[in-house]
C-alpha cells in the first residue's frame, strides 16, 4: 500500500475516532491537539488492527502521537 493511500485511510479512521467526519487532520498535529481522548485512541488503534490484522502492544500505541507516526508504524508492521 502506498504511503499516501495509507495516510488517507488512517485519517478516515481518526475522523471516526474523533466522531467528526469533517475534522481537518494535519499529519504532524498531536492527537491530543485534535481532541482525541484515551477511548478515541483505543478505537483508532482497534480499527487499524481490524483492517490489517495487526496487533499493537501498548508501547507501540504510546509512542504514536501524530498521523505521520501512525503511518510509519503501520508501514513498519506490514513489512514484518
Amino acid at each position: 500500500m502506498e504511503k499516501q493511500e495509507l495516510s488517507e485511510k488512517l485519517a478516515g479512521f481518526l475522523r471516526r475516532a474523533l466522531a467528526n467526519k469533517d475534522a481537518e487532520i494535519k499529519p504532524d498535529v498531536d492527537f491530543k491537539d485534535l481532541g482525541l481522548n484515551s477511548s478515541g485512541r483505543l478505537e483508532f488503534f482497534t480499527m487499524i488492527e481490524d483492517e490489517w490484522d495487526l496487533m499493537f502492544d501498548e508501547d507501540d500505541q504510546d509512542e504514536v502521537n501524530t498521523l505521520n507516526e501512525a503511518v510509519e508504524l503501520v508501514m513498519k508492521m506490514m513489512d514484518e
